[in-house]
């Protein structure tokens, strides 16, 4: 009998280390100190000599994983999760100062801290209907922007652009006819590559997965999509697809209608400055997006990009546009909007930085949402778990 409670006393024990590895591990993870790396860092912990712990990190889209290994003598405890960046500031909208005023009309809500032209915000009369509001129009501070975006974070953006050049790589193998893809983020990513336009139906696309197609590809209503990451030029989500991923595309990405993208989504265009032609990021109507939406152009195109949301859409999170931001309202947004000039459509004409029927409320956004990257790297940001992974 005291053998047999010596035993799980001990087993007891070595579950407590492995834990507190893993949670220190966790904890060096989230530092900005810890660098991404190319493979399993291994560390010997000074405490116990025969411990020791594998941290794996890399970038994964517009976040970062991590997958924890914790070994003592023959029992092995880990950990996976998305990294991301806390919310520091209480901004809910930036509007680059092209020397054009704002105005604000209809049953508008803006609440949080808003970035906008020196000339202002002002309310105004669209199609017999005046601003129903605040009388402060902003519920937070109003401050003024400046001639351009906020700088971006280049390293994850060239990550992001590298992936774009690497469909006939050697590691990528021909996309399969299995009807399930699934990896765990412990083993080695499983690379996919797609040759010709595709309409991509299958039961489950999950886990430490990425796609890479070089033309047009279709992600049907049926397909079951998780955590995984797909690079095209130009791709189309169908309408009802309900699932979270991170998308990405150079030429166009289309969203159709009631479709749901959970948390952590990230939808992505990055424009080539070697095309003239507009880029465009298109959203449908009563549609719900928890994440990142942006449209990024390193040089500001003449013809500016656009993205563009339906009626009675709904995003929990980032939008940010290097170009126009188009929408038919109704429209909520809990988080932030960035972007050169807001559209309007309404069934009478377009209205160029009108705010009609938008509500815009920051303190909607859940108070533990961590974000995907997207602004400058040289500042030191306070990093966390966005999700816990297999």
């Amino acid at each position: 009998m005291f053998y047999y409670f010596r035993t799980q006393q001990q087993k007891f024990d070595r579950w407590e280390n492995l834990n507190a590895d893993v949670e220190a591990a966790t904890t060096l993870s989230l530092s900005n100190y810890f660098a991404n790396t190319s493979g399993d860092t291994v560390i010997y912990l000074p405490i116990r000599s025969n411990d020791s712990v594998k941290i794996n990190k890399k970038f994964w889209g517009m976040l970062e994983v991590a997958s924890i290994t914790a070994v003592e003598n023959l029992d092995t405890l880990k950990r996976s999760f998305l990294i991301g960046e806390k919310l520091l500031d209480s901004t809910i909208l930036y509007i680059v100062d092209e020397d054009r005023p704002i105005s604000i009309s209809g049953k508008t809500n803006i609440q949080g801290d808003a970035f906008l032209p020196k000339s202002g915000i002002r309310p105004a009369f669209v199609d017999g209907e005046y601003y129903d509001g605040i009388k402060e129009l902003v519920d937070g501070k109003i401050l003024e922007s400046s001639r351009k975006l906020p700088e971006v974070n280049n390293e994850i953006l060239s990550f992001i652009e590298s992936n774009f050049k690497r469909v006939h790589e050697n590691n990528r193998r021909p996309l399969n006819s299995k009807s399930v893809l699934k990896n765990s983020f412990f083993n080695e990513t499983h690379f996919f590559r797609i040759e010709s336009p595709l309409v991509l139906s299958r039961d489950s696309v999950k886990g430490n997965i990425v796609l890479i197609c070089d033309s047009a590809i279709t992600i049907t209503s049926q397909t079951k999509w998780e955590n995984a990451i797909l690079f095209a030029p130009v791709i189309k989500i169908e309408n009802n697809f309900n699932g979270k991923g991170q998308f990405f595309a150079t030429d166009s990405l289309v969203i159709g209608k009631d479709v749901v993208l959970d948390y952590p989504s990230v939808t992505g265009l990055i424009a080539k400055d070697s095309v003239n032609s507009t880029a465009k990021i298109s959203i449908g109507e009563n549609t719900k997006i928890s994440g990142l939406v942006f449209l990024y152009r390193e040089e500001l195109n003449e013809q500016m990009d656009l993205i563009e949301l339906g009626k009675n859409s709904k995003i929990q999170g980032n939008i940010i546009s290097s170009g126009l931001f188009k929408y038919s309202d109704p429209l909520e947004i809990n988080g932030s909007l960035y972007c050169y000039r807001v559209i309007t459509e309404r069934p009478s004409s377009l209205y160029e930085n009108y705010l009609i029927n938008l509500t815009m409320e920051r303190n909607k956004l859940h108070p533990y949402f961590i974000r995907p990257y997207f602004f400058s790297e040289d500042r030191q940001v306070e990093k966390g778990i966005v999700s816990w992974l297999n």
